[in-house]
């Protein structure tokens, strides 16, 4: 058994501000670009899964600029889990891009880099570029 001392309340520094998420939406001619800031969590995961999911139906390929996004709570990754199901299920493209190291290292403990797209950057993403190795 492992005992971990876990920081009281009063010392975590997002322990009683909410987590804030800026979503700003560009649409391109092939492609409609999320560019995401903040982070990802409970309080406002069902905002972004209404924007995304309401965007998949008129665009050919959804990319998801995750280069500000420093936290994502399973929320979120269910989020992001459904909107590529609907994606997939509407022959759609879903990708994200700019994962920050700590996004990359949950997905990839929750071993979902295989499952996603992933790419390095904004021109990868819209099919200029190589795909980031998963």
């Amino acid at each position: 058994m492992r005992i971990v001392d876990m920081p009281s309340p009063d010392t975590v520094e997002y322990g009683s501000m909410p987590r804030e998420l800026t979503i700003s939406v560009r649409n391109m001619q092939k492609a409609t670009i999320v560019d995401l800031t903040g982070a990802i969590d409970i309080g406002n995961s069902h905002g972004l899964r209404t924007t995304l999911l309401d965007t998949i139906p008129v665009t050919p390929l959804l990319a998801l600029n995750m280069t500000e996004i420093r936290y994502v709570d399973s929320s979120g990754i269910a989020t992001l889990l459904e909107v590529l199901i609907k994606a997939q299920n509407s022959q759609k493209e879903f990708v994200l891009f700019g994962l920050s190291p700590k996004v990359y290292d949950i997905l990839k403990l929750m071993k979902l880099l295989k499952v996603f797209k992933i790419f390095d950057n904004e021109q990868a993403a819209l099919g200029e570029g190589a795909a980031h190795p998963g």
